[in-house]
C-alpha cells in the first residue's frame, strides 16, 4: 500500500510530497494536477511491466491488445517544462511476511519500503538512478525477499477505466473482469454461484436503481461457455446487460472490480462518480469505505463532485488531497485537506460543499 509519495520535476510538480491513505480522493479544478498524480503511480507500475525505461514513458511500439501504453505526454512532456530529469520517491507498507523476516535479522519493528527512481528524459530516456531499501527507525536493509515483495506490489496496481460500451456483450466464466469491465457478465455469474454473495449484490443494485432490481439471472450458451447477465425488476421484467443503463453498469463494474481485487492491490480511478445520480453517491462512498477494510486494498480516485466529499467519514475527508495552482508559486501544490490551516473550523462552520464550490480549498493552499 502506498503511504507517501514525492514528485520532483514530474509534469506540473516542482517538488511536492504528500501522505496517501487507504481511501484517498483527489480534488481540484481541471488541469490542477490530479491526473498527473495518477500518472506518476502508473510510471512506477511500468517498472515491472517488462519494458525498457524509454517504453515506460513512451509506450511499446509492438502491436497487441495488452501492450504498455506509456504515460500521457510521453517522455517529451513527462518531465516538467525546462527540466531534463524527474524523480519519484515513494514509501510503501511492508507486508507482514517481509516485516517478520527483517525483524528476525535485527531490524526495527516499524518498517516500510522506500523507493526512489530518477529518469533522464533528454537527450534520451534513461534511468539515472534507482534505490529500494527497507527502512525503520533509522535502520536500513535490502534483501531479495524485500525486492520480490516490492515488485509484487507494483503488479497489483490497476487503473480502472470502466466503460459501459464494452460491457454489453456476453462474458466468460473464469476470466478476469478487465480494466474496462468488459467481462461483467462472466464475473457476475461466478460470484452469483454463492447465494449470499448474490443477495449482497442484488441488495446494492436494488438501492441504486429505479425501477428496483430484485434478482439476477443468467442466459448461458453452454457449448460456447458464454453467459449474459439478466437483471430482474420488481414487476418481473428481465433486462439484459445489453439494455441496462450505463450508470448501473458503471456502478456494477466498480463493485465487481473492487470485490475481486487481490488483497494489497492499489486501484486508480478517474472521475469515480461518473454516471451516478447525486442521490446515489452515498452508496458508492459506503461501499468504498467498507471494501478497503474488508479486502485490505487501496483506492486512489479523482472526483469533481462535492457530494462525494459530503458523504466521506471524517477520517477519509481529512485524507482527501486537494490540488491547485496559486500566484507566485510555480507548479502544482498538493495538500491533505486535514493539513490545511483552519480546515476543521471552516468545515464545521460552512460545510464541505460550500468550501468546495466557492474555491476555498484551492485558496487555502
Amino acid at each position: 500500500m502506498l503511504k507517501r509519495i514525492r514528485l520532483k520535476d514530474f509534469k506540473s510538480f516542482v517538488d511536492e510530497e504528500v501522505e496517501v491513505a487507504p481511501l484517498t480522493l483527489l480534488v481540484g479544478a481541471n488541469a490542477s494536477g490530479k491526473s498527473n498524480f495518477l500518472d506518476a503511480i502508473r510510471c512506477l507500475q511500468g517498472l515491472v511491466s517488462g519494458v525498457t525505461s524509454s517504453e515506460v514513458l513512451n509506450g511499446e511500439k509492438r502491436p497487441g491488445p495488452k501492450i504498455w501504453q506509456g504515460i500521457r505526454g510521453r517522455a517529451e512532456e513527462t518531465a516538467r517544462i525546462g527540466a531534463r530529469e524527474l524523480t519519484i520517491e515513494s514509501h510503501w507498507s511492508v507486508p507482514e511476511s517481509v516485516a517478520k523476516y527483517e525483524r528476525e535479522h535485527g531490524q526495527a519493528d516499524q518498517l516500510y519500503f522506500r523507493h526512489w527512481i530518477t529518469y533522464r528524459t533528454s537527450p534520451a530516456v534513461e534511468i539515472e538512478g534507482e534505490e529500494l531499501i527497507v527502512e525503520g527507525d533509522g535502520r536500513r536493509t535490502y534483501s531479495d525477499i524485500a525486492e520480490r515483495s516490492f515488485r509484487k506490489t507494483f503488479e497489483n496496481i490497476s487503473f480502472l477505466r470502466i466503460n459501459p460500451d464494452a460491457m454489453h456483450d456476453y462474458g466468460r466464466r473464469g476470466e478476469p473482469l478487465g480494466e474496462d469491465g468488459r467481462n461483467v457478465s462472466g464475473v457476475l455469474a461466478e460470484i452469483c454461484d454463492d447465494p449470499d454473495d448474490k443477495m449482497s449484490l442484488v441488495t446494492w443494485l436494488a438501492e441504486l436503481c429505479a425501477p428496483e432490481i430484485e434478482g439476477i439471472d443468467f442466459l448461458e450458451v453452454k457449448d460456447l461457455g458464454d453467459v449474459m447477465a439478466m437483471f430482474v425488476e420488481k414487476d418481473g421484467k428481465r433486462i439484459s446487460a445489453r439494455s441496462i443503463s450505463d450508470g448501473t453498469l458503471h456502478f456494477l463494474g466498480l463493485l465487481l472490480a473492487l470485490r475481486t481485487a487481490e488483497p494489497g492491490s492499489v486501484i486508480l480511478i478517474e472521475e469515480i462518480e461518473a454516471g451516478l445520480h447525486p442521490t446515489r453517491i452515498h452508496l458508492l462512498i459506503e461501499y468504498l469505505e467498507a471494501v478497503i477494510r474488508e479486502r485490505q486494498i487501496q483506492i486512489i480516485a479523482t472526483t469533481h463532485s462535492p457530494v462525494m466529499l459530503q458523504w466521506l467519514s471524517d477520517e477519509s475527508l481529512r485524507n482527501a488531497i486537494v490540488f491547485g495552482r496559486v500566484p507566485d508559486h510555480e507548479g502544482t501544490i498538493m495538500r491533505r485537506l486535514g493539513d490545511l490551516q483552519y480546515f476543521n473550523e471552516v468545515v464545521e462552520r460552512t460545510g464541505i460543499e460550500e468550501m468546495f464550490t466557492t474555491g476555498w480549498l484551492e485558496m487555502a493552499l
